[in-house]
């Protein structure tokens, strides 16, 4: 087996960054630029998406927690 992909140092991260991730014949910004932007914006993407999951984690468990009759004020039945 001769390996491949980017463990083998293979393909455009390996390249970009054996480079120094210098922009090359691409003018200014070039690869390193575009590729540290997707990854930036894939880091955003990822931490958007895990807040919007803990908010909506936290509204069901409050919404549960208060239709088992666990949450709030006791009820008034007179004892």
């Amino acid at each position: 087996m001769t390996g491949g992909g980017l463990l083998a140092g293979h393909g455009l991260p390996h390249g970009v960054l054996a480079r120094g991730g210098s922009g090359g014949a691409g003018g200014e910004g070039g690869e390193g630029a575009d590729l540290l932007h997707h990854l930036l914006v894939d880091a955003v993407l990822k931490g958007a998406i895990v807040i919007v999951a803990l908010i909506v984690l936290a509204l069901g468990m409050v919404l549960i927690w208060t239709k088992t009759g666990r949450g709030g004020a006791p009820p008034r039945d007179g004892r």
